[in-house]
């Protein structure tokens, strides 16, 4: 009788285990996280493209982009060894002038040799020449209309990224004055893209990632709507100092901690993309720090730092 209720027993503990474990797995099967679509991803892509060639424009109107300073510097050099190679012929050409006929007929005769051997040059030069040109680096305005083009370029995909989104984002429960108020900050960002604005860019810029921010809360497990609040706020705060406006400059970063704890707790026990957080809040210390120094270039840096890092953990 005993041996009957033990068997019983360990029949029941087998199908209560199995139980367990289904449930588990049915747990692990069907958990999924709730990730914004990939052409709403794309339109926060775009813009922080946008903004970040921009820098690439700020950086040569500044002359502080290296491989154009090297370039023009490069150019410059060029120019000044012709202008002297050129005052050296001058010269010779007139010392020979100076000298007897009898020479100078045998220098022609010797010249018209030379020329003789040189005459398919000129046509191997020029193709040395395309070759050179086709490889040679972009000095300040190849690289100004080149960089503007990019931009041009990415603010149209923007606008068809954002109309595949619409439909779908009004479905999920985006409301119309979120949408309008996309719109209107990313028609502005259009307009001072057309205008060759930086300023006009980055602000517009910015308040369209704000602006985008809504969308993405609506997808419970996504922390792109917190990002690119902290990018609207640090681009602001960039902003403000360009400005002199230091005070209102550092009260921009002065309100990030709610973004960053709802990133924590999003983030769960990623340890790795926790570090990066914690990076990101010490890189907003010193930002602010950088205000206080009163020091454009440094708190350029910082911001620079801020964004990338917030890129990273965006990935």
């Amino acid at each position: 009788m005993k041996k009957i209720k033990w068997y019983i027993l360990f029949i029941v503990m087998i199908f209560t285990l199995s139980g367990c474990r289904a449930q588990r797995n049915q747990t692990v099967k069907f958990e999924k996280k709730d990730k914004a679509p990939k052409a709403l991803g794309d339109i926060s892509k775009g813009l922080q493209d946008i903004l970040k060639e921009t820098e690439k424009v700020e950086s040569i109107l500044e002359g502080t982009d290296y491989d154009v300073n090297k370039v023009e510097l490069e150019r410059a050099r060029a120019e000044e060894k012709a202008k002297i190679e050129k005052t050296i012929e001058i010269k010779n050409e007139t010392g020979g002038a100076m000298g007897t006929q009898g020479d100078s007929g045998g220098n022609q005769g010797k010249s018209g040799g030379s020329q003789g051997n040189q005459g398919g040059q000129p046509g191997d030069q020029s193709q040395g020449a395309k070759s050179k040109e086709q490889k040679k680096p972009e000095g300040r305005e190849e690289k100004l209309l080149s960089t503007w083009e990019q931009i041009d370029k990415k603010i149209e995909e923007t606008h068809k990224k954002w109309n595949e989104y619409e439909v779908e984002g009004v479905k999920k429960g985006v409301t119309l004055e979120r949408t309008e108020k996309f719109k209107e900050s990313l028609n502005a960002l259009t307009k001072s893209i057309e205008d060759r604005t930086v300023v006009g860019i980055y602000n517009y810029g910015s308040q369209s990632m704000s602006n985008l921010a809504p969308m993405f809360e609506i997808y419970k497990d996504e922390i792109w709507g917190e990002i690119n609040k902290i990018k609207y706020s640090t681009y602001q705060s960039y902003l403000k100092a360009l400005e002199g406006k230091d005070i209102e400059a550092s009260s921009m970063l002065g309100n990030l901690e709610e973004e960053t704890n709802k990133i924590r707790l999003k983030l769960e026990k990623n340890d790795s993309k926790i570090k990066m957080l914690d990076n990101i809040n010490l890189a907003i210390i010193d930002m602010k720090n950088a205000l206080n120094e009163k020091s454009i270039k440094l708190t350029k840096i910082k911001k620079d730092i801020i964004i990338k890092s917030l890129e990273k953990l965006g990935e």
